[in-house]
């Protein structure tokens, strides 16, 4: 994230308000902070991000607690499901409701599974792993264009960052980088799962499109493209080893530090 983004999201303030008008959950509340620079001290007036907790519920058991913005919540809860390998992407969701400041999700899975289950609170991840890696066997290529173009509009549909500086953004792209769904949150694991679930709601094929997000490519990151089908994953930021091992075994491509025209690809075909 750039460090003058208060002073590059000057000026925008009236387009933004007029788009987050229909949200009835806001993404940020404003707040009164003392802005002091190398030659003045000053009482300003900033949007901050709102961080609240929901409780996520399958068949009545409870599975995780999420740190997360107040918007979206069936789609997150979907790609939490998803991303975590609960289910799988063409799993069929009898039903997802909110109530407050909970999640119900109604799904043909095994619940005495579920209920034998240890759960962090995370943004986003929780301790349940699959002990077989699921391999990728998509035949979809992304150009290097492609890949620069999608990193390249994180920054720009960034709307609630350009607003509070805090918010990840996670897009959905096909092989020509074109966006195709993007979702903000407070975190970067949240806002993978938002779009995710975002993308299969409306019945996308994630085996032909890549995920585009903000922040490090840590393994739990990595390993949410890999329960949904994903065989693209790419970032601004860094990766880990064990993210690239992940991502070798899993057979998906992994790209950071895209900058420019510049990336690198730490798994995948590297010719």
């Amino acid at each position: 994230m750039s460090e003058n983004w208060y002073s590059e999201r000057k000026g925008k303030d009236e387009t933004f308000r007029k788009d987050e008008e229909s949200i009835s959950s806001p993404f940020y509340v404003p707040m009164e902070c003392l802005e002091i620079t190398e030659n003045s001290k000053q009482h300003i007036t900033v949007d901050v991000i709102v961080e609240e907790k929901f409780e996520l519920f399958v068949n009545n058991v409870h599975v995780t607690t999420f740190f997360a913005s107040p918007y979206e919540l069936e789609e997150l809860a979907l790609g939490f499901l998803v991303c975590e390998g609960f289910i799988e992407p063409d799993t069929k969701v009898d039903s997802i409701r909110i109530e407050d400041k909970s999640i119900f999700c109604e799904i043909k899975i095994n619940t005495p599974e579920l209920e034998e289950l240890t759960h962090l609170e995370r943004c986003g991840t929780t301790s349940y792993r699959k002990d077989v890696v699921k391999h990728n066997n998509s035949n979809t290529k992304f150009t290097t264009d492609a890949i620069i173009h999608a990193v390249g509009q994180l920054k720009e549909i960034g709307r609630v960052w350009h607003r509070t500086g805090g918010a990840h953004t996670s897009i959905i792209c096909n092989n020509q980088g074109e966006v195709l769904f993007f979702c903000e949150d407070v975190g970067r694991a949240c806002s993978v799962d938002k779009v995710v679930g975002k993308a299969l709601m409306n019945g996308t094929d994630l085996s032909e499109c890549a995920l585009v997000t903000t922040g490090r490519l840590a393994s739990t990151m990595v390993s949410k493209a890999v329960n949904a089908g994903i065989p693209l994953v790419a970032s601004k930021g860094a990766t880990v080893r064990e993210a690239v091992e992940l991502a070798e075994e899993a057979g998906i491509a992994l790209v950071a530090f895209v900058r420019g025209r510049k990336l690198y690809v730490y798994a995948g075909k590297r010719e």
